[in-house]
């Protein structure tokens, strides 16, 4: 099985990754309850979304959402939100049949953000960081080293934050 890309949520300044939710998550809004229809891009990411979350004074709101839109759904925007769409142009080259040649292929990230999509969340959600996004990691930035990561507890209730704790623990 392929591994999942993992949501994300942004607590103490920090972006971690959501490891797992303990709790009732059908406060969390469907694409269909959006009003959206996603594909998948690959087996990676079977939903067609990567959500990121936020805990901000005290709240869990869900901050933006990491689309992959089919075709005719191209144009659609979730009520309450707005569209931001980054692009990177990486060069390449390329070996065929003809010999060496040189492409720019454009890389596209398209998200809904949202301002007060604030989700009332009754439970627990277990983060971990170092979080990384192939985007902003350089691929020589993989090491063998050891590292230190770090799990987080979130409690709520209603959307509001309880209680928290942290703790480190190195990776072999």
């Amino acid at each position: 099985m392929t591994q999942q890309i993992p949501d994300a949520c942004t607590f103490d300044d920090r972006e971690w990754v959501i490891e797992y939710w303990h709790g009732d998550i059908t406060c969390i809004p469907t694409s269909e309850q959006l009003g959206i229809e996603t594909t998948s891009p690959h087996t990676a990411n079977w939903t067609g979304r990567i959500d990121h979350f936020l805990v901000f004074r005290g709240q869990l709101y869900l901050f933006k959402i990491e689309v992959n839109l089919p075709g005719p759904s191209k144009g659609s925007l979730p009520e309450g939100a707005r569209r931001e769409v980054l692009l990177r142009y990486v060069p390449l080259e390329i070996w065929d049949k003809d010999g060496k040649r040189h492409e720019i292929r454009e890389h596209r990230k398209e998200f809904f953000i949202f301002d007060e999509l604030k989700i009332p969340f009754t439970g627990e959600i277990h983060l971990s960081r170092p979080y990384f996004d192939d985007w902003n990691v350089p691929a020589s930035a993989d090491s063998d080293d050891d590292a230190v990561t770090y799990q987080a507890r979130l409690e709520f209730v209603g959307g509001k934050l309880i209680d928290s704790d942290e703790c480190e623990e190195v990776v072999p």
